[in-house]
């Protein structure tokens, strides 16, 4: 029998790998280093990865974005993600532990929360305002959206609601963490994860704090369930790990990618590059719809 767990980067650094990780390590991305980029300014998507995530955590989702001409910015969060690695090569890795009580971790989320949405205002500061920034004459300030996966996804909200300059945000499968007085000044579509599946759907909490959400945002608001999908199908999670429904979902490797692309362009294509789309028609044709006005 196959052992389930193999040795990464041998005895000395005596790390583990599971067996059902092995795929990533041979994963290859179709995007290329250096490449030239067409010209600008275009659309701009900044997205926060999940709890412990990295950015290239959906790097299938940002390929499917940027060939659409999305510029899409995605980051690393220090002390949060897995591991982050500095200009200098200073590797800084992931810090946060919960205590164990339900409402203590659930103030430390928040808190974190609160950390990556500042981090996401600071890249929308240093990327789009700068002069001689990494994005200079290819971003477009006026057209941008933050997004983010499960603690990501909150994070989006909280940054959309700090700065206005975010014109629209995308939750996938992320807890709201809204304050009651809270206002979203965009309009907000929510992917959610389908029942038993280890999603947000089915959660009562979950529930009340999108329906929050969508109360407190200026546009109109779009919650897609995605049928069969759980909770890391939001991420590149299907592509890198076994068929495993509980983790990933039922409806294959790319289903679940085609949907959340399809999903996010309809939306911002019509949010942000003033398409004429039908977005909850569009929706509908992915997964069940509500929508709220």
């Amino acid at each position: 029998m196959e052992d389930v767990h193999d040795l990464v980067g041998g005895p000395a650094r005596g790390r583990y790998r599971p067996a059902a990780a092995r795929p990533a390590a041979a994963a290859r991305a179709r995007a290329v280093p250096d490449a030239e980029p067409a010209a600008g300014p275009h659309p701009v998507v900044l997205f926060s990865p999940g709890l412990g995530g990295v950015r290239t955590q959906n790097t299938v989702w940002a390929e499917g974005l940027a060939s659409h001409g999305y510029v899409v910015v995605a980051l690393d969060h220090p002390c949060d993600s897995a591991v982050v690695v500095l200009d200098d090569g200073t590797e800084v890795h992931g810090a946060l532990t919960a205590t164990g009580d339900p409402a203590q971790d659930d103030r430390l989320a928040r808190g974190w929360a609160d950390i990556r949405a500042a981090d996401l205002d600071l890249a929308l500061v240093r990327l789009l305002e700068a002069d001689d920034g990494p994005l200079a004459g290819l971003a477009d300030p006026e057209r941008v959206a933050v997004a983010g996966h499960s603690p990501g996804g909150a994070a989006a909200l909280l940054a959309a609601a700090d700065d206005p300059r975010h014109h629209a945000v995308v939750n996938l499968d992320g807890l709201p963490r809204l304050s009651a007085d809270a206002s979203l000044p965009q309009p907000l579509p929510a992917l959610v994860a389908a029942a038993g599946t280890g999603g947000a759907q089915g959660d009562t909490r979950y529930a009340r704090e999108l329906d929050a959400a969508f109360a407190a945002s200026a546009g109109p608001g779009y919650a897609l369930t995605v049928p069969g999908t759980a909770h890391l199908g939001f991420s590149d999670s299907p592509f890198l790990l076994p068929p495993l429904p509980s983790l990933v979902g039922s409806p294959g490797r790319e289903e679940t990618a085609r949907i959340t692309e399809a999903a996010c362009l309809a939306f911002l294509d019509a949010t942000l590059n003033g398409g004429g789309a039908d977005i909850a028609a569009a929706l509908s044709d992915l997964g069940e719809v509500t929508t709220k006005p």
